[in-house]
């Protein structure tokens, strides 16, 4: 019950945002078009990408300003590519996943030079798990979704067990 209250609390603040919601629909079918793409291989994001990538069969692109957290995902994990920037992860995929530890993190990720909405294709879906400040995650959807994106804010609590 208490999720449930949270995602209703998390629509309603998005809705008086003026941010647009829309019901997702989600195809099995396997091409570059349903790459997904992974920034933010810390402590929280390494351990959800690598869940992921084991669960999918569509092809897994991983950004990381820290080099040596993307060479130990891909040699723990098969077919991942890796990228050169957020906007090279961007332009290769249609679904972009973000765990990343500040709003300054994410702010720069999606907004900065090389960043997500740089290589964004059109109508991306772009689910940013970091736990920031609301204005901010307010803020960079509004940025996605005027730049032909779709935005999910899913922020993640609690830390490694």
């Amino acid at each position: 019950m208490l999720a449930r209250s949270f995602r209703t609390a998390n629509l309603a603040c998005k809705l008086r945002a003026g941010l647009s919601v829309q019901r997702m629909s989600y195809s099995s079918s396997s091409s570059q078009e349903d790459a997904i793409g992974f920034i933010g291989l810390g402590q929280m994001g390494f351990h959800m990408a690598k869940h992921l990538c084991s669960k999918s069969q569509k092809p897994f692109v991983v950004y990381d300003m820290n080099q040596e957290a993307v060479s130990r995902f891909q040699s723990e994990s098969s077919n991942v590519m890796s990228a050169s920037s957020p906007a090279d992860l961007a332009s290769k995929t249609s679904v972009i996943v973000t765990a990343l530890p500040e709003s300054s993190h994410v702010k720069g990720v999606y907004l900065g030079k090389n960043g997500v909405i740089e290589g964004m294709r059109k109508n991306a879906l772009c689910i940013d798990s970091s736990t920031i400040d609301n204005s901010v995650s307010i803020d960079v959807s509004k940025r996605i979704i005027s730049a032909g994106g779709r935005a999910v804010d899913a922020p993640i609590s609690g830390g490694i067990m």
